[in-house]
């Protein structure tokens, strides 16, 4: 619940500040539309949400250099949004978004021996995720 609240808290920091400030700056042709951000990072918060739940039951007993990773990337994510949308930090925000998505394999290389579910699980994500980082480039560049 703590999860998925602070991912809401960061898409309501996000909303506000999209108008006017991000849809004057120049994008990508292939930027979706706004209502697609919020459809995909709800299904992504979810699913992240499970994976935490999975990696901290007892039962499941993963390193604790994977939920370190876990926790890193997941911090990393929430402060994404203010670095772009708040600060308009528009190319510290792109170098960012990439180290969070080589966190990302690299936590999918770390997980994938003893959850491989879990690895397959984070590879939309991650594939979300350098889509994500080829569109903040794409606008640091352009603006």
């Amino acid at each position: 619940m703590l999860f998925q609240s602070i991912g809401f808290l960061m898409g309501m920091l996000t909303q506000a500040n999209i108008y006017p400030w991000y849809e004057q700056l120049n994008k990508s042709a292939l930027t979706p539309p706004g209502f697609v951000f919020s459809i995909v990072w709800t299904l992504f918060y979810v699913l992240l949400a499970l994976i935490a739940w999975i990696l901290w039951d007892k039962n499941q007993a993963p390193s604790k250099q994977v939920k370190l990773l876990f926790a890193l990337q997941t911090l990393m994510n929430w402060a994404w949004s203010p670095l772009f949308f708040n600060m308009h930090w528009l190319i510290f925000s792109a170098v960012w978004l990439i180290c969070l998505t080589c966190l990302n394999v690299f936590l999918i290389i770390k997980v994938k021996k003893a959850h491989k579910m879990i690895a397959l699980s984070l590879s939309p994500y991650l594939l979300w995720l350098a889509f994500a980082c080829y569109l903040n480039v794409v606008i640091a560049l352009m603006n």
